[in-house]
């Protein structure tokens, strides 16, 4: 299961790419999160948030309500799905590569997997509780196994007063004793040194499971240019053409390219 967190004021300058390239090989298993309805996706497959968090915002009261929504998804799909994935509307997801990960893992396993936000672990300061755990930030996709998507996440979040990402750590580690599975392969907007030159984009590009937008300038001067800038202002679908190059829109894209011959 494929949990999209999005908000209305991005639905065609954002998500509007995501639901025609990754997700449209994943659709019927894809569930979003938004403040209000959205006209291309289904409403049965959609949870609105506005009457019950108020405007979004990145309050810790706000984000922690709307992650709140995506257990209530996962709960209600506990026993239909073994993997249960968050994603920002600000990534693409490589699919093949995620799924093939998580089948070499156990989902009968309590499994937290990410990548880790800090290169050190965050140092809680609070006496209850007390020890040191890792994180990871939402931004760059979460999956959580069946055995661990099933924890009550509204229990006691504003009294701790976390934001949404580091209080799914704090229960994990502190209440359940599930620690981070560190995967370098997921990727935030935040990173802004990927790949080292082209050399290296090359060699590791297939390999990754997500990528945040927007993309650094220099990973940009890396990509081939295969769309304008108003077909694909967030290289999204680039990105998309140069994993699934079987595509025949992709295909014709890269031998214009090759062959510089215009579209």
């Amino acid at each position: 299961m494929y949990v999209v967190r999005t908000i209305s004021k991005y639905n065609s300058n954002r998500l509007i790419y995501l639901l025609e390239t990754w997700i449209l090989l994943v659709e019927k298993d894809v569930y979003f999160i938004s403040d209000k309805l959205l006209s291309n996706v289904n409403s049965t497959h959609l949870i609105t948030t506005e009457q019950i968090c108020g405007n979004t915002s990145h309050s810790v009261r706000s984000l922690c309500c709307q992650t709140s929504h995506d257990f209530l998804l996962y709960r209600q799909y506990l026993y239909e799905y073994e993997w249960f994935c968050h994603f920002d509307d600000d990534q693409y997801v490589h699919i093949d590569n995620l799924q093939k990960y998580l089948s070499t893992l156990n989902f009968n396993i309590p499994y937290y997997i990410r990548r880790n936000s800090w290169n050190t672990t965050f140092k809680r300061k609070k006496p209850s509780y007390s020890r040191h755990f890792w994180f990871a930030t939402s931004g760059a996709g979460i999956c959580l196994s069946r055995r661990t998507s099933s924890i009550q996440f509204m229990n006691g979040y504003l009294k701790e007063f976390y934001p949404d990402d580091i209080y799914i750590g704090f229960i994990l580690n502190n209440y359940l004793n599930i620690s981070l599975t560190k995967n370098l392969y997921f990727h935030s907007h935040l990173e802004r040194q990927l790949f080292d030159n082209k050399q290296d984009l090359i060699d590791k590009f297939h390999q990754q499971i997500t990528f945040g937008f927007p993309l650094s300038r220099k990973l940009l001067s890396f990509l081939p240019k295969l769309f304008s800038f108003n077909e694909d202002p967030f290289t999204i679908r680039t990105i998309h053409c140069l994993l699934y190059i079987h595509f025949q829109d992709c295909q014709i894209r890269l031998q214009n390219l090759i062959f510089n011959t215009k579209i």
